[in-house]
């Protein structure tokens, strides 16, 4: 029978093993106490003596990793039974890694870690942490050596990952390895706060990927161009080094609208990010210039908010098709807003202040109006009137 199955289970937990191989390996205090129970009662072992008994020899065997506490008790019938087994306790961690059978491999890991821990000391705890990993990938030492010499001698920032160069270690690895970089990143550099490789891109300003176009832009003059396109994709910061030269700029949230918008002429129209041109830290220096600039959004509360937003870069910006006539117009078509903001924000018109307390005051169910819900007629008769 095993006795100790309960024992083993209790000290194989994740938690546990954690305290134990962070203790032997950082070589501080560590000890675990389990209170023995005999399979049956003393009261009841009159006829179950020998179960007792060979209980009782097993906690007792000589050679045990544990230390044995025992007392007297008294047995029913059986009288005081005398130095009974009552506890079974770990003084150190290195008894506890024998019992549990994990000796070796400690050994191994202290084998394949020495030169981290003498040279970065602070990296100790991070090595019984990723024992399994280390244990497992035979050039994952010295990847993590490499990786703190270069993190303790100095680094790159404001770059890709892909252009560090830290010896022996390509950034592929960096990349699949990524939750490790940072905790050794920051074992060496305490006094930066942060956790995670996303902390820590942050922090460093590494670009793990290049940015994604994701802002359409379409000349509504059939007879201009931008760089000899009739259309395409940039980012923010992409769209902040245009050089472009149309009278009327327009802004609208929702691609299908942005492609499907008539011709202007002298036209632009920029789509397709949503509030993201608004919503990113970059300046457009041409925009700020650009005298004839219109928003359309829906109108919603989230639409009126990021008007207010375009606003704030850009004052001279004017909305269209955002007022409360043509929201009532089309009260018909009206959803539920979703939007999360409750108060009225800054920089609004008259009109367009009309516009939200119209909004507001319509029963919940039916107070927003989406771009896609009013007819393109309403669209060329605006543009007919500039």
């Amino acid at each position: 029978m095993v006795y100790d199955r309960e024992l083993r289970q209790k000290m194989n937990t994740k938690r546990e093993l954690e305290k134990i191989w962070r203790a032997a390996v950082l070589g501080e205090a560590y000890s675990f106490s389990y209170v023995l129970k005999p399979p049956v009662k003393l009261a009841d072992s009159a006829g179950r003596i020998h179960e007792v008994a060979a209980w009782a020899a097993f906690w007792k065997q000589e050679g045990a990793y544990w230390t044995l506490l025992t007392a007297n008790k008294q047995a029913g019938v059986l009288g005081k039974q005398h130095d009974f087994p009552v506890k079974a306790e770990f003084c150190n961690a290195e008894t506890a890694l024998r019992y549990l059978g994990e000796w070796r491999r400690f050994q191994n890991l202290q084998e394949r870690c020495v030169k981290i821990m003498t040279d970065f000391p602070g990296l100790r705890s991070l090595c019984a942490a990723y024992r399994e990993a280390i244990l497992k990938e035979d050039r994952l030492p010295e990847s993590i050596w490499q990786l703190a010499k270069y993190f303790s001698a100095g680094y790159r920032t404001d770059c890709y990952l892909r252009e560090l160069d830290v010896p022996y270690v390509d950034t592929k690895f960096m990349e699949e390895h990524s939750r490790l970089v940072a905790a050794i990143f920051y074992a060496l550099h305490p006094e930066m706060e942060g956790r995670s490789f996303k902390d820590l891109c942050g922090q460093l300003h590494w670009q793990e990927k290049a940015p994604t176009p994701n802002i359409y832009l379409r000349s509504l003059d059939k007879n201009k161009t931008i760089g000899g396109l009739q259309e395409l994709m940039v980012t923010a910061e992409q769209l902040a080094r245009l050089q472009v030269n149309f009278g009327r700029v327009f802004f609208t949230e929702n691609k299908i609208n942005g492609y499907v918008f008539p011709e202007v002429e002298d036209g632009l129209i920029i789509f397709g990010a949503g509030n993201g041109v608004i919503a990113q830290e970059v300046e457009i220096p041409w925009l700020k210039k650009q005298q004839q600039l219109w928003y359309w959004g829906d109108m919603d509360r989230d639409g009126l908010c990021i008007l207010s937003r375009v606003r704030e870069k850009y004052p001279q910006v004017r909305s269209f098709l955002m007022n409360p006539e043509l929201a009532e117009k089309y009260q018909h078509f009206m959803t539920a807003d979703t939007g999360s903001s409750m108060e009225m924000p800054a920089n609004l018109t008259c009109q367009e202040q009309a516009c939200w307390k119209f909004l507001t005051c319509q029963p919940p169910q039916r107070n927003r109006l989406e771009q896609e819900k009013i007819p393109l007629s309403e669209v060329r008769s605006f543009l007919q009137e500039l």
